[in-house]
């Protein structure tokens, strides 16, 4: 698609995830518009108007905007379990996707998106917006540039407290797609495959208590990188840990290599320790206190969600854009997620690739399977980027 006009946005849901997703739409103004809103629940129709404005129709069944002849593509941040059908009916009717991470509950479903969107010759992107954001795209310039040598360590953390209600479509492992694995962990996945490569193996533990949500509350990946290097992932949702004076953090990365250490914590930024004073480039970039100890690295002042809208709609409009989360490439983010839980039940080190397995239903209530509510769970929107 070329084109001068705006590009007209229809979104799929109007749950807690708008909010993130509308920190990028008002500042293309010029370039597009949120023309409707699909939510199911009457009760959300306030909250909805605030962000969009008063102004923006909002229809009860996301049916009603993939019929509008008008409308050039959704932003679909409905639940997990309903970004595959979601997606296949917007491909059928010709709208260009954006959907919400994770992209669905297991390849499988990926694969069935990637096709019909491909068939019918519309666009799939998934709003992985950690490599859209400031302190995130600062390390993995860093990274990119060599200065860190041989990278052997990878660490990446992400900490939430948060209980899930049989009443809502999170709880259940039908509607997220396993646990919070799947829901939350696929960021540092997708961060660490972008920053260092394909993974190789993982082995995966977690830890389940049902009056806290039907999957893992719990889980810890490790993995071997297809480079050699060894990477330790971690989730945890029941720690108040981000929160308050002398907190730890939401979410942290850390990376060490033969010649330097870089990290990046929420709310702090991006820094960076060199080890070898041979490197003159590097010290002259970072300065002869980063051989003392970890200085801070420049970054860019936007949040992931923003940038990634941008960068969406400038890609509709036929304009130079940068967009890092097609739907082929974050399949395989999913992919290692689906490779936890089966080590999980094996209680085995599983190898990459994995063979597609259709989902087998867990036991969601009737009520909460069909398409009729929204993305309800707020999760945390990062605030580490400068506003």
């Amino acid at each position: 698609m070329t084109t001068q006009r705006k590009i007209r946005v229809g979104f799929l849901g109007g749950g807690g995830i708008l909010g993130a997703h509308m920190t990028g739409y008002p500042k293309l103004a010029d370039r597009c518009e949120v023309a409707v809103v699909a939510e199911a629940s009457p009760a959300r129709d306030e909250t909805i108007r605030k962000l969009v404005g008063a102004n923006v129709p909002i229809v009860r069944d996301y049916r009603e905007v993939l019929a509008m002849k008008d409308i050039d593509a959704v932003d679909i941040i409905l639940p997990h379990h309903l970004h595959l059908p979601a997606t296949l009916d917007a491909a059928k009717a010709g709208k260009h996707v954006l959907v919400e991470k994770v992209m669905a509950r297991n390849v499988w479903e990926c694969d069935r998106m990637i096709a019909a969107c491909d068939k019918a010759g519309v666009t799939l992107t998934v709003c992985h917006d950690r490599r859209y954001h400031g302190e995130w795209m600062a390390l993995k310039e860093v990274i990119d540039s060599g200065v860190l040598g041989d990278v052997f360590f990878w660490k990446l953390d992400h900490n939430q407290d948060v209980v899930l209600p049989p009443s809502s479509w999170a709880h259940w492992k039908d509607g997220i797609g396993g646990g919070c694995i799947m829901s939350c962990l696929t960021h540092q996945i997708d961060g660490l495959r972008w920053y260092g490569g394909e993974i190789d193996s993982v082995v995966c533990m977690t830890n389940e208590r049902p009056e806290r949500m039907q999957g893992e509350f719990l889980g810890v990946v490790t993995a071997r990188m297809k480079s050699g290097a060894l990477a330790e992932l971690s989730i945890n949702w029941w720690t108040r840990s981000h929160r308050g004076d002398n907190r730890l953090w939401y979410e942290m990365v850390q990376v060490c290599g033969t010649k330097g250490e870089a990290y990046r914590v929420d709310g702090r930024g991006t820094f960076i320790r060199l080890h070898d004073a041979s490197d003159k480039a590097a010290v002259a970039k970072y300065g002869e206190a980063a051989l003392n100890g970890f200085v801070k690295v420049e970054c860019g002042a936007w949040g992931g969600h923003e940038r990634c809208v941008a960068e969406w709609i400038a890609m509709l409009r036929g304009e130079p854009a940068q967009v890092r989360t097609s739907g082929r490439e974050c399949r395989g983010t999913v992919e290692v997620a689906e490779a936890a839980y089966r080590s999980v039940t094996s209680g085995r080190r599983i190898s990459l690739p994995i063979k597609p397995r259709k989902w087998q239903p867990c036991g969601m209530p009737e009520n909460l399977a069909g398409i009729v509510t929204s993305r309800e769970v707020s999760y945390h929107v990062d605030a580490g980027a400068k506003r």
